[in-house]
């Protein structure tokens, strides 16, 4: 049924989640929609559902083309995307929770997704360590100490399971993953698409 919410499954270490983020948020505020950020516990999502594999365990044809389809897509999305970058790599933990952490205390929290993304893909930053995502949520206007100190409550973990059991609900298996009125999309090259499903537009959304 219709929905006012896209829901928006990602870890903040997904070079793809943010290849789309800003075009996502240009696509729902098109249509008048709004995101919902849901941070996954994606080792946990591969496990249950068979359908991915941790960076060390896939085949060198499929890491190859990983490489050519960032930069590819980078090129495409105009983002300066480093498709080796210096802190890569690291537990996606920490920061999807500092995501779920400032969600809860009544953040926006796009800005600071897109900052911890960008940290590790574009500014070589180690979103792996809770001082540096601290000095990432400041430099977006959050408290980051604060934030950081609730990284590990009870309430933070038990959202990203929630998320992670909601996006398998809905037929996800990785990210970044999409729901928009109950249909699942996967990928951020899927965006267009949602676009034309939302408003019938054919045209890049960009």
């Amino acid at each position: 049924m219709p929905s006012s919410t896209i829901d928006f499954y990602f870890v903040c270490i997904s070079p793809w989640s943010l290849l789309g983020i800003d075009l996502l948020n240009d696509v729902a505020a098109r249509y008048d929609r709004s995101v919902a950020y849901k941070p996954i516990n994606v080792a946990r999502s591969w496990r249950e559902t068979g359908a991915g594999r941790p960076m060390g365990e896939r085949p060198q044809v499929l890491l190859d083309y990983r490489l050519i389809e960032i930069e590819r897509w980078a090129k495409f999305r105009g983002m300066p995307v480093d498709v080796n970058p210096k802190h890569f790599p690291v537990p996606y933990a920490p920061s999807s929770h500092l995501v779920i952490a400032a969600r809860q205390a009544g953040a926006d929290v796009y800005p600071l997704a897109r900052a911890i993304m960008r940290g590790i893909w574009i500014d070589q930053r180690d979103i792996g360590d809770p001082e540096e995502l601290a000095r990432i949520a400041d430099s977006v206007g959050l408290d980051g100490p604060s934030l950081v100190a609730a990284i590990d409550s009870p309430s933070v973990v038990d959202e990203l399971e929630a998320n992670t059991d909601g996006m398998l609900a809905a037929g996800g298996w990785s990210v970044p993953s999409y729901v928009v009125d109950g249909e699942m999309f996967y990928g951020q090259d899927r965006l267009e698409m949602i676009a034309w499903r939302l408003g019938g537009d054919r045209e890049p959304a960009s």
